[in-house]
């Protein structure tokens, strides 16, 4: 039997067209079940939301209810099985021997739904994530805050830096 060639050509077309459409509806699918990562915020985002009426800025507030991790020192300040406590830019005994954590853009209050087992250090990074909440709020227990974070885990925070090494200069022996 023979074939007829402008209904192959027309099949193969066909063929090529489902294909093509087949793929341009699973790529965005794809790329939208993959854009579902974890945001990072950092204490540098949240010092720059603030604005002169401490409210804060939109961009900052987008990530109300979203699940976000960010860095830094655990602060102490609830119960002993840190069910409550701060997260902070500097660790509870200072930066440099001089520095405290002052300042509600400098501090995260974080709570968990868990007791969190973990050796407490206090020169030790750690990452929380958990449920962001940006904005005012008074907390008849522990007092007002800008940043909260619910629903938190924590993890150590393995490799953080803190010091840029291209900012010190290389020790050695001296000529």
């Amino acid at each position: 039997m023979r074939r007829c060639p402008s209904l192959t050509r027309l099949v193969r077309e066909l063929r090529t067209s489902l294909a093509v459409g087949f793929l341009l509806t699973l790529v965005p699918l794809a790329v939208k079940a993959g854009s579902e990562e974890i945001e990072r915020l950092t204490f540098a985002q949240l010092v720059d939301s603030i604005r002169a009426d401490s409210a804060v800025t939109e961009t900052i507030r987008s990530y109300n209810g979203k699940q976000v991790a960010i860095q830094g020192f655990i602060v102490p300040a609830g119960a002993p099985d840190l069910s409550f406590f701060l997260l902070s830019r500097v660790s509870a005994l200072g930066n440099y021997c001089c520095e405290a954590p002052v300042g509600q853009d400098e501090t995260v209050y974080v709570f968990t739904t868990k007791e969190v087992n973990i050796t407490y250090d206090p020169l030790r990074i750690f990452k929380i994530v958990g449920v962001f909440e940006a904005g005012m709020h008074t907390d008849a227990t522990y007092g007002p805050s800008l940043f909260r974070m619910h629903d938190a885990r924590v993890e150590e925070a393995f490799g953080a830096k803190i010091f840029k090494t291209a900012d010190f200069p290389a020790t050695g022996p001296k000529p």
